[in-house]
């Protein structure tokens, strides 16, 4: 089946995931969710579940996707991204399908609350840096 549109194809990414996993959300990020799929562009999808998926998992289910999108699909489990992508990916991205508001919620606050602690941590590092530059420019 050709999918035309990116609309066509949420409901299709959905009831995919839904039947090899449980997921609690499904985000759309990169170019599909600002609205710029290119015909060569892939589709990002990062998934939310109670448990890690196992990276095989996540092959099998973005090579299924591939195949019936026709376009490659990145698929990536959410909770195990680093704390910044995790940031990126809910900050710009599109929720598609979310089974439990709240756990979306607390995994949305505790990402945040993880990268500001990152940033403060990579503030203190800057700020030594540039103090040691500083002094051998001196």
């Amino acid at each position: 089946m050709a999918i035309c549109s990116l609309e066509e194809a949420k409901p299709l990414i959905i009831s995919t995931i839904q039947k090899n996993l449980s997921p609690v959300a499904v985000v759309l990020f990169g170019s599909a969710a600002k609205d710029r799929l290119r015909p060569d562009s892939d589709i990002d999808i990062a998934i939310l579940t109670g448990d890690p998926v196992e990276e095989i998992v996540l092959y099998r289910l973005s090579q299924a996707l591939s195949h019936s999108l026709n376009r490659d699909v990145d698929l990536i489990d959410l909770s195990a991204a680093s704390t910044v992508f995790q940031a990126q990916i809910l900050s710009t991205g599109q929720v598609i399908y979310c089974r439990d508001r709240d756990r979306l919620l607390a995994f949305h606050a505790l990402t945040l609350k993880k990268y500001a602690r990152l940033n403060e941590e990579r503030h203190c590092i800057f700020a030594a840096e540039r103090e040691r530059i500083r002094a051998h420019e001196s």
